[in-house]
């Protein structure tokens, strides 16, 4: 990136030629061999037409009249772009989505949710109604219990004062206690008894009149009893009514009870869908966070991607403040030490170099160049889409590499007991040995992949391809000793070299080429220079 800064050095002033009006003009007699001096004031007129000429008024200094334009300081600094890794773009386009899931999901959830809480709600209002009802319900009974409560209480008495008498032997009034007694006096006056007889009858008499306190009592206590209540009828009519009034609450009280056991259960199976719910949406909202970690996560490793990018911009911004202050020394510093910096790591690893490549492929694509920077040709494709092609092509590769070892017969494969020197050649290939090959194929495919085409390039790749889709020769059968893992392995070693072979053959010719178009650029820019040299010349002759 360039950084322009106005500085104060004058540059020379522009040529002019003389025949601007300010400068005035030459004389018609003036010979090819007499010098004319430009810029004085005091100059003298010319012998023989001093009085032809006029005076002309030419500046002291051409500072005054033409000033220098302000010098421009230019500065490059590398600018590093930044990069978006498509794995990382996939993954935090699949978070979105899932975030973008679970928030509907959530949605869903909490409406139901909301929904589950309204019906919740009602039913608890219908059960606060009809705990009431119970109440009232409750109440009622109970008040009719203590309505029967006095109404049993006399019956009870009555019940006791009409079979106490009876059972110890009182009666139950005093006239009946007196006819019993006359009856007794009776049986002794006007019958012939014995005397033990007339003993016991005598003794009963006095025993009947002992107990006449109690039957007085008795009568008293009934009369005032049914002096308070009623009659015994009255009483059991009265207890028979409140009963039936009893029941029929009962029975209401009994429907109430179903219907708020009815309810009780709903209200159960909603707090239980309730519960599965927000169980639900706990579990929705810890993938929500999940997916918010993942994009977390995935945008932290975009940025250390892209840290260079960041440095980049803040030291920009910073090259900026200095030129608006102008100072250039700290300007050619930092762009000084950029340029080491960034041609130390050039020439460091290779994973710079290809990650630099990779940024400005689009930028090369968007200004119409090729990945050396020439001018690219018609029939030439982007340098985003080659890299992406060839990676691509290098994942299927692998893809269908691994699908085919698994899906290799292990019957097919030769027996342990074949030629001891087999043996050793099949033990020398190591895994370590086999990713280097994996990794130099694929760095070959990415080199061709990257090399400019050229008519001539062309012509090589439809030769290659011609004799790639050529079947193969037709070879004698294998002999059971021979090892195919290491038939394979030669088999691509051989591809490796007739690809590396390709790749420096396309390398010569875009050397060629370069050198070509170096040689083309030299002589245009020496005829340009010539022509120039000649322009000035010409306006100096004129000049004179």
């Amino acid at each position: 990136m360039a950084v322009e800064i106005a500085g104060f050095e004058m540059a020379p002033a522009p040529m002019e030629t003389p025949y601007e009006k300010d400068n005035g003009q030459f004389d018609k007699g003036t010979k090819l061999g007499e010098a004319v001096t430009f810029g004085s004031h005091e100059e003298k007129p010319i012998l023989g037409e001093g009085n032809q000429v006029s005076e002309v008024n030419f500046p002291k200094d051409a500072v005054d009249e033409w000033p220098a334009p302000k010098r421009i300081h230019t500065f490059y600094i590398m600018k590093f772009r930044s990069y978006e890794d498509p794995s990382i773009k996939v993954k935090i386009e699949q978070a979105d989505k899932e975030i973008q899931r679970r928030n509907q999901a959530k949605f869903q959830i909490t409406d139901a949710l909301r929904e589950k809480r309204s019906e919740r709600s009602d039913l608890i209002a219908q059960l606060r109604a009809l705990g009431e009802e119970n109440r009232t319900f409750h109440s009622i009974l109970d008040e009719k219990k203590k309505d029967m409560e006095p109404l049993h209480e006399a019956l009870g008495k009555l019940r006791h004062a009409n079979t106490g008498g009876r059972g110890s032997g009182l009666c139950s009034s005093e006239e009946e206690l007196n006819q019993l007694i006359q009856s007794l006096n009776y049986h002794i006056q006007h019958e012939s008894i014995p005397l033990t007889e007339e003993k016991q009858i005598l003794r009963d008499i006095k025993q009947l009149e002992g107990t006449r306190e109690k039957v007085i009592a008795n009568a008293a206590m009934k009369a005032e009893v049914q002096k308070s209540v009623g009659e015994k009828e009255a009483i059991q009519d009265r207890v028979k009514l409140i009963g039936a009034g009893l029941d029929e609450v009962r029975k209401d009280q009994q429907a109430v009870k179903a219907k708020i056991k009815v309810l009780k259960e709903e209200l159960e199976a909603i707090d239980a869908e309730i519960k599965s719910l927000q169980d639900e949406l706990s579990t929705v909202i810890q993938k929500k966070d999940k997916a918010y970690e993942t994009i977390y996560e995935m945008r932290r490793k975009r940025d250390e991607v892209n840290a260079n990018f960041y440095r980049n911009r803040t030291l920009l911004n910073q090259v900026k403040e200095l030129a608006a202050r102008r100072d250039v020394r700290a300007i050619e510093e930092i762009t000084h030490s950029e340029v080491e910096g960034f041609f130390a790591l050039w020439n460091g690893p290779r994973s710079f170099r290809e990650d630099y490549e990779k940024r400005i492929a689009s930028s090369l694509d968007f200004r119409q160049m090729s990945r050396d920077g020439r001018t690219k040709s018609p029939d030439e494709k982007p340098v985003a889409a080659v890299r992406d092609s060839v990676s691509s092509e290098t994942e299927t590769v692998v893809k269908t590499s691994a699908k085919k070892a698994a899906k290799e017969d292990p019957k097919s494969t030769l027996q342990h007991n074949t030629a001891p020197v087999q043996k050793v050649q099949k033990d020398t290939v190591s895994k370590a040995q086999k990713d280097t090959v994996m990794k130099a194929q694929i760095e070959t495919v990415t080199k061709v992949k990257d090399i400019e085409t050229t008519p001539e390039h062309h012509e090589l790749a439809e030769k290659e391809n011609a004799d790639a889709q050529k079947p193969p020769k037709a070879t004698p059968p294998v002999v059971t000793e021979v090892d195919p893992v290491k038939l394979k392995e030669m088999k691509r070693e051989e591809e490796i070299a007739k690809a590396k072979q390709a790749m420096e053959r396309k390398k010569k010719l875009a050397e060629k080429n370069a050198a070509k178009a170096a040689i083309k650029a030299q002589k245009e820019a020496e005829k340009k220079l010539k022509e120039t040299i000649d322009f000035l010349c010409s306006d100096i002759l004129l000049q004179i």
